[in-house]
């Protein structure tokens, strides 16, 4: 006896294929924005992780001569690998000399109100390698004043050193539909994300 194997061999209909396809279209569509925005906040780690370093250097600096540094070879303060976020302050402050014990003429000592690796592409300071920020636009700004807003810890606005206080910025463009992401630190550790460019 024969058995007929045409219904063992049936495949899937166009219709059953239109609607997997549209369920798998309605889920991407509302994952894919929340992948974009964890995205971005994982690019963040960087901005906090390159300010902290530069916390620490300045410290360092200044537990041997009393005093803080702007130019960031002085104070033992280089990020590695390739940056998003430029990182820095806004004019060259405070800088040691023989009267705080510092003989030394650090090479690359120069400061700008660029920050630590500059915002023109091709022409980096200080050997850095930047990346575009999201969605292809540009490099990360420069850093201005307002992106260091007075501190809860009592330091005056404005991204720049003294010898008793400073305040350092990153700012990057990290998401695609966001604008700039800023955050400060200040000598007091007080780490704030002062423009969200995450939306």
């Amino acid at each position: 006896m024969l058995f007929s194997s045409k219904n063992s061999q049936r495949g899937f209909s166009l219709v059953e294929l239109m609607v997997v396809v549209a369920i798998i279209g309605i889920l991407a569509a509302i994952a894919v924005p929340s992948v974009n925005k964890y995205m971005a906040k994982a690019r963040q780690s960087e901005a906090k992780t390159n300010l902290s370093s530069l916390y620490t250097a300045e410290k360092a600096f200044y537990s041997e001569y009393n005093t803080y540094d702007s130019r960031f070879a002085a104070v033992g303060y280089t990020p590695e690998g390739s940056l998003r976020y430029n990182v820095g302050f806004t004019a060259a402050g405070k800088q040691a000399g023989a009267a705080e014990g510092y003989t030394s003429t650090p090479a690359n000592a120069s400061i700008s109100a660029l920050g630590y690796c500059g915002t023109t592409a091709g022409t980096f300071q200080n050997g850095c390698t930047m990346l575009n920020g999201a969605g292809g636009s540009t490099i990360a700004p420069a850093i201005n004043d307002n992106m260091c807003d007075a501190s809860p810890s009592g330091v005056a606005a404005g991204c720049l050193t003294t010898a008793t206080t400073f305040q350092a910025a990153a700012v990057a463009v990290i998401q695609t539909d966001g604008g700039n992401d800023e955050w400060a630190i200040d000598s007091s550790k007080v780490i704030r994300n002062t423009l969200i460019g995450i939306r």
